[in-house]
């Protein structure tokens, strides 16, 4: 008592100075400050409080001690006097003790609310006068041990969903070696129900002539606390015998005491497949240890060769999958001066189990020392032999909660700075009232305004220019429910250079949640882009005006369509008409004259008779052009072989006049319009057969190929279709490169009426009929070589056909 004394002015209390304590109150303190266990004391109406060295980490880094000593039990605990007090007044007025077993009592310490599990009892203390002053807390804090057995709960259930999915038959057993639990392979070879295999016990289905054998083998383990391996005969649903191979290794607790086991039995009655059927169970048991949660690795022989390593094992090493096969002492050589090699070579030398709670041990991660603590347990693994071959080694690593503690803080301060670097406007609210907590430069200038202004205060008291305009509704939206808000192109008005201006923004808010999930406030995310907006917009009414103006030319288009077909209309009634009475009366005239007409009239005659020919030709060309127009017929599937044959035939009589050779390889089959190929064929080949050289042989080649890939790419057509290019050369008088587009335009002629008939309109008609089947028509020539048509056309009008 004299340290207790020492430290602490009792005589501003209520119990007053220790040379006046009743002798009650000095013993029972006597007795607290002198005991190694968690021992407090509240004493008298007031329950002023005693405590030992013992109790104190349990206040954790709160501020409470040494204040507490000589407190009132009210001021020192108002977070959990609620749950206490009632205990207190219970005792005080019964006068008998109560005792709790892993009760929640959360304590505010270390900054913050925790949950808290303790064990206690609370018992009375006699005064002088045989009266209760005080009661005595006896207690000790249980709050790891739950949440190990919490995180073992969750482990045994992940365990027991894989043991469901295999082939297996897997079944554990506890610590009294009383079977818990059994999968469905079991359930489905025996045919009875897991509560029968455990209640009524499974061992009575073992063939009478293995069942003392193998009950052995399995107490002897079991007394010994080591794993088994055994065969023996099983009866199943169907009333036969099946040979299982079964092996029980031990598995533990997070204490690493002994927890039972595990086992895994395989029907291996097919001798022929044990081989297969042993290695498929080394493979689900690997799996299954590689799936487990916690740490598991096997180590062989004396000198602890790797075998086996799950990835949590590896991940505590930072090692990968290159440590199979090498030694233990090779992976982890800094483990040399911490006794774990000595642990592991008592274990396969004794054969006996070790395991070890709250060792701390120095592991290189990434090439530096840091210290973890783990609960570990090496158990020996014996052969068929009873000889020890290896080690197995489990643990559980329980530095986690403080790393995750410390990941926590370090990412809140990440994450503040990532917000104060940020190239974009970035800034949290939090609570309900949205108070902005930190925003960086780039969100503070976007609202217009200095940090002063802003930070911890209401968004909307900050920024009052932002009110009404639909964002506390976002904000709160977000809040609650806690689904991210996108959106681009927002309008708001806000502060700019002392008035208010309109400011459009790409905005993101996404709920800002704590460690455990709850939200607390929006991280939100913004980007000016008013400039970019008022741009659109621009560019909108840009694209608005020339919109308009192509309608305007759509519809000049289609006047002059209507135009050239009320001409069409008019050269083919009004026009052809007097031209025919022309030739008629012209005719007539000369007959009448007979022998009586003079040479010049004669000539006269003929030219008026030759220009009625040739104005009719023309009135005919222009009405065929017209038609090309109206695009009214139909497209079907046209061989331009039997086109190209027919066209022949027409010019079968000019060919052989002018003695020339047309040459013809096999053309495709396309989408087209008949008629509108037969007169674009007509077209080529007749200029071909026009435009020859005097006392050269015209030779005239027609002949196709498939479009390729590169070719298509060079071309504005549609990438989507397959298409033909159909080539026309010939070796007549060509024309010169300049005039390659001028040829293609109506009425265009490069030679005289006298040189070569025509009326000018033929190769334009062609581009029409190439332009209606959406290909395109070019070509080259010169006076030396002539002239080539190119013509590529798509094999199908629309994209469904296209491969």
């Amino acid at each position: 008592m004299g340290e207790l004394t020492r430290n602490f002015n009792w005589s501003e209390t209520s119990v007053g100075s220790p040379e006046t304590w009743p002798q009650s109150l000095r013993l029972t303190l006597s007795m607290i400050l002198s005991s190694k266990f968690p021992m407090f004391l509240w004493w008298g109406e007031e329950l002023i409080q005693f405590y030992n060295d013992a109790y104190r980490p349990s206040l954790g880094n709160n501020g409470k001690h040494p204040l507490a000593l000589g407190q009132k039990g009210r001021d020192c605990w108002p977070e959990i006097w609620h749950i206490i007090h009632p205990l207190i007044e219970q005792v005080r007025t019964t006068g008998e003790a109560t005792w709790s077993e892993n009760q929640l009592i959360p304590i505010y310490r270390n900054g913050e609310l925790e949950d808290v599990y303790w064990t206690f009892g609370y018992s009375p203390i006699l005064g002088d006068d045989e009266k209760i002053e005080g009661v005595l807390v006896v207690c000790t804090e249980t709050t790891e041990t739950i949440k190990a057995r919490r995180a073992t709960e969750e482990s045994e259930q992940r365990f027991k969903k894989m043991a469901e999915g295999t082939e297996i038959l897997i079944a554990t057993s506890d610590e009294t070696s009383n079977a818990t639990y059994f999968n469905k392979t079991w359930t489905e070879f025996t045919g009875k129900s897991m509560n029968e295999l455990i209640n009524f016990g499974w061992t009575d289905l073992i063939h009478p002539e293995d069942r003392q054998r193998f009950l052995d083998i399995y107490l002897t383990a079991f007394k010994k606390r080591e794993s088994w391996i055994g065969e023996f005969r099983m009866l199943n649903k169907d009333g036969q015998y099946r040979w299982l191979l079964s092996k029980g290794p031990v598995r533990s607790h997070n204490d690493g005491s002994f927890a039972g086991y595990i086992s895994s039995s395989l029907d291996i009655t097919e001798r022929i497949e044990v081989e297969k059927a042993l290695k498929k169970s080394e493979q689900e048991i690997s799996s299954l240890i590689q799936s487990a949660p916690f740490p598991i690795g096997v180590y062989k022989g004396r000198e602890m060769r790797v075998e086996l390593a799950n990835q949590s094992i590896l991940k505590i090493w930072g090692k990968g999958n290159n440590v199979f096969g090498k030694l233990f002492s090779e992976i982890l050589p800094e483990l040399d001066n911490q006794e774990v090699f000595k642990q592991l070579d008592q274990v396969f030398t004794t054969g006996t189990p070790m395991h070890i709670k709250n060792q701390p041990l120095d592991l290189v991660v990434d090439g530096k020392i840091k210290q973890y603590y783990f609960n570990y347990s090496f158990t020996p693994l014996f052969d068929e032999n009873g000889n020890v071959y290896g080690v197995m080694n489990t643990g559980a690593d329980v530095t986690e909660l403080n790393v995750a503690k410390r990941k926590v803080e370090e990412n809140e301060q990440s994450l503040r700075n990532t917000i104060l670097q940020a190239p974009v406007a970035m800034c949290i609210f939090k609570g309900p009232q949205h108070v902005v907590e930190i925003a960086n430069d780039r969100m503070v200038a976007l609202w217009g305004k200095e940090k002063k202004q802003v930070l911890h205060k209401p968004i909307f008291e900050g920024l009052p220019e932002a009110k009404e305009q639909g964002f506390e509704e976002l904000l709160e939206g977000v809040y609650t429910t806690g689904k991210t808000f996108v959106a681009e192109g927002v309008p708001i008005t806000l502060p700019r250079n002392g008035k208010i201006e309109n400011v459009f923004v790409n905005v993101v808010y996404e709920a800002y949640r704590e460690p455990d999930h709850t939200i607390s406030g929006i991280l939100a995310v913004a980007v000016d882009v008013t400039s970019q907006v008022i741009a659109h917009r621009k560019i909108e009414e840009v694209v608005t005006d020339r919109t308009r103006e192509l309608a305007e030319s759509n519809t000049n288009l289609q006047r002059s369509n209507m135009e050239l077909a009320q001409f069409a209309y008019i050269a083919s009634h009004d026009l052809q008409e007097p031209l025919r009475k022309i030739g008629t009366f012209s005719q007539m005239l000369e007959h009448s004259l007979g022998d009586k007409i003079e040479d010049h009239s004669k000539r006269y005659l003929d030219k008026i008779n030759n220009s009625a020919s040739r104005m009719n030709t023309l009135i005919r060309d222009v009405l065929a052009y017209s038609e090309l127009i109206k695009e009214s017929e139909l497209f079907k599937k046209t061989d331009l072989n039997e086109v190209i044959e027919t066209i022949k035939g027409d010019y079968d009589l000019l060919i052989e006049q002018r003695d020339a050779s047309v040459i013809i390889s096999d053309l495709p089959v396309l989408e087209a319009i008949p008629l509108q190929m037969s007169q674009l064929f007509g077209n080529l080949l007749g200029n071909a057969l026009k435009f020859i050289k005097k006392d050269v042989k015209p030779i005239i080649t027609i002949h196709s190929s498939k479009l390729s890939s590169q070719e298509k790419q060079n071309t504005a057509l549609d990438q989507s279709l397959d298409y033909y290019k159909i080539q026309f050369t010939d070796n007549g008088i060509g024309f010169q490169p300049q005039y390659a587009e001028q040829i293609f335009n109506i009425f265009q002629r490069l030679h005289r009426k006298s040189e070569f008939e025509g009326t000018g309109i033929g190769l334009a008609m062609c581009k029409k009929i190439v332009l209606n089947h959406r290909g395109s028509i070019n070509a080259t020539g010169s006076s030396e070589k002539g002239a080539v048509f190119n013509i590529i056309l798509p094999v199908r009008q629309d994209k469904s056909g296209s491969s």
